[in-house]
């Protein structure tokens, strides 16, 4: 809920489409106490400038205007071109929403959330339902002496270099990205690949696996088997 709220927002001022997806199958199944989010505190964050831009650029019988039903070689390619300032400007727009929200209900997100041992030297990066197991996981990992963390993805795309670098402690050597998802034939799967395109040049080791395929069983047990597995043999392309 706290993430709709940011997502309808956003995607008014930046004028980008969102989506805002979330483990679906996970949420129907479980029973969980919840805290719903007053309809007046969403209101207090409505702008009510951007709806009415938005409403201005529907179509409307008193200002006709012609869109075309194809675009050709001499054109497309600019036009395509010309999208790219709405999708710079998105990533900070999502966090300054997220900072508006926090100021009204307590909770803060980021575009990239760490949590863990503010000196880890392995972390994960994931997103999606599991990132609550590997919390959980971590709790317990670092009050018996181990030094891990975690990465929570909160916004996918547009992707931001610039925020996960932020997020990831200077102390940290080596990373683990997981992707809910298998490409065969790919060098990776696409959060690794933006992770491995992001950490270039820099001195950390990282490496991708999946899990939770057709969700299948994602347990401590197995975010533990990560952490050692980036302790030993730490090699890329493991499967969970």
């Amino acid at each position: 809920m706290d993430l709709a709220i940011v997502c309808h927002l956003a995607t008014l001022k930046s004028k980008v489409p969102f989506v805002h997806f979330f483990d679906g199958f996970r949420t129907s199944n479980e029973i969980q106490k919840t805290e719903m989010i007053p309809y007046e505190t969403m209101a207090s964050l409505v702008e009510m400038k951007y709806i009415q831009e938005f409403r201005e650029r529907a179509m409307n019988p008193e200002k006709p205007m012609m869109k075309v039903g194809a675009q050709n070689p001499d054109v497309y390619f600019q036009g395509r071109e010309t999208v790219n300032k709405y999708y710079d400007a998105a990533p900070q727009i999502v966090q300054e929403y997220m900072d508006k929200l926090a100021q009204k209900i307590g909770r803060q997100y980021k575009l990239f959330q760490y949590v863990g041992d503010p000196n880890a030297d392995r972390v994960i990066i994931a997103m999606g339902s599991a990132t609550e197991t590997i919390e959980e996981t971590i709790n317990y990992l670092n009050k018996h002496g181990e030094k891990v963390g975690l990465i929570k993805v909160r916004l996918y795309r547009p992707w931001s270099s610039e925020a996960l670098i932020s997020a990831i402690p200077k102390s940290v050597k080596k990373i683990a990205v997981l992707d809910r998802t298998k490409e065969p034939g790919a060098l990776g799967e696409p959060l690794y690949l933006d992770v491995a395109l992001s950490l270039s040049g820099r001195d950390i080791k990282w490496i991708g696996g999946r899990y939770g395929l057709s969700s299948k069983e994602f347990t401590p047990t197995m975010v533990n088997a990560v952490y050692d597995h980036l302790n030993e043999k730490a090699f890329h392309g493991f499967t969970v």
